[in-house]
């Protein structure tokens, strides 16, 4: 197989590993890393172990190529908040919290992993912050620094308040399955979409500033 994966066309071949990658994201997150299987995974692409291995040595290098693909994700998101670089900090840090939320809808499995490898630690969440989460998490944490120096934001530390608040908006996309389950919720609606923004922003968000009834 691994043979005949070979002879295939490049961009055959390239849309085969894409294939692997978006099922490996979706079981890693749904599974962990250490419970989800390649041939799980094959399983979920539609391809054999050998085409698998083929594209992959072994389950780490597909883990962190699945978690590279999110990369241009985060990527948009860098190009969008420096574009309002001249924005005050508090204007910065709404529209991070917005663009966060939209991709978290977009994209569960990132904030599936990041709960998952943030509460196990060790050297594939030190990779992912490297990688993925580190850049991004100092750069917000400078934004709400300089909203609490001009007197916008309460004095709490700002790299927990950025945590907070990504955890807080993260958590209702992770259990839109108790949603389901407990109330019969399908957050897949607009509207619930759209209210959950409301809460972060407004309640969670507005709840850490010095005049919160202040259009910033």
């Amino acid at each position: 197989m691994a043979q005949a994966a070979a002879q295939l066309p490049a961009g055959k071949g390239e849309r085969t590993a894409a294939r692997i990658r978006e099922a490996a994201l979706e079981l890693f997150s749904r599974l962990g890393f250490e419970r989800a299987t390649l041939g799980e995974i094959a399983a979920e692409a539609g391809v054999s172990q050998a085409t698998l291995h083929y594209h992959f040595q072994d389950k780490l290098q597909l883990w962190r190529a699945a978690i590279l693909d999110l990369r241009k994700v985060i990527g948009e998101e860098e190009r969008l908040l420096e574009a309002a670089i001249d924005a005050s900090p508090v204007t910065q840090l709404r529209m991070a919290m917005r663009l966060f939320l939209s991709i978290s809808w977009k994209h569960p499995a990132l904030g599936r992993i990041v709960a998952l490898e943030g509460m196990a630690g060790g050297e594939r969440l030190q990779w992912l912050d490297a990688q993925l989460l580190g850049p991004r998490n100092h750069r917000l944490a400078r934004v709400a620094q300089a909203a609490i120096d001009s007197g916008d934001l309460k004095p709490f530390p700002p790299e927990q308040l950025i945590i907070t608040l990504q955890a807080a908006g993260v958590g209702l996309v992770n259990l839109t399955p108790m949603m389901k389950a407990s109330f019969g919720i399908d957050m897949a609606e607009p509207a619930r979409r759209e209210a959950h923004e409301r809460m972060i922003l407004d309640a969670l968000l507005g709840g850490l500033l010095t005049h919160p009834n202040t259009t910033n």
